[in-house]
C-alpha cells in the first residue's frame, strides 16, 4: 500500500475519467433539476456543492465517493416527503457521518454490516418514489408528459 501522502499525486484526467463523469451526470442531473424545479432548493447552489463534494473527494481518495445516499434524499424531497429544511438537515448530518466513516477507515466493516441486498434495496426503493412521482406529474400534465417521452424517446 502507498503512503497516504502519495495518494494525491494518483488522480489522473483521461478519457476513462471523463466517460465516467458524464455516466454519473446522466443520473445526478435529472435529480438535481427535478429538485430545484419541484421544491425550493437552488440549482446553482446544489451544482456547485455537488462538484466541490466531488472534486474533494476524488483527489482525495483517488475516486469519486458514490452518491447513492444523496440520490435517496433527492428523491425524498422531490416526492414531498422531505421539507427544503429536513433535506438540508438530512444532507449535513449524512455528509458528516460519510466524512468521519471515511477519515476512520470503517467504510469496509459498515459494507459488511449493511451488504448488498441491503442497497439494491434502497436503490429499488428510491427508483419506485421516483416512479410514482413521474407518474403522478404526468397524470396532472398528459400534454407535457407525452412532450417529455417524445424527447426520451429522440
Amino acid at each position: 500500500m502507498k503512503p497516504e501522502t502519495q495518494r494525491y499525486h494518483e488522480v489522473r484526467f483521461d478519457r476513462r475519467e471523463v466517460t465516467g463523469a458524464i455516466g454519473d451526470s446522466i443520473t445526478v442531473v435529472p435529480l438535481v433539476v427535478a429538485l430545484a424545479l419541484l421544491t425550493d432548493v437552488s440549482l446553482p447552489h446544489v451544482l456547485v456543492a455537488f462538484g466541490v463534494f466531488q472534486v474533494v473527494w476524488g483527489v482525495r481518495y483517488g475516486l469519486p465517493i458514490s452518491v447513492e445516499p444523496m440520490k435517496a434524499l433527492a428523491a425524498l424531497a422531490i416526492a414531498g416527503a422531505l421539507t427544503y429544511a429536513e433535506l438540508a438537515l438530512a444532507g449535513l448530518v449524512l455528509g458528516a457521518l460519510l466524512l468521519v466513516i471515511g477519515l476512520t477507515g470503517t467504510l469496509a466493516r459498515v459494507e459488511r454490516w449493511i451488504g448488498e441486498p441491503v442497497i439494491r434495496g434502497v436503490q429499488f426503493a428510491v427508483g419506485l418514489i421516483l416512479l410514482q412521482t413521474g407518474v403522478d406529474l404526468a397524470l396532472g400534465d398528459p400534454a407535457f408528459a407525452l412532450v417529455g417521452v417524445a424527447i426520451a424517446v429522440v
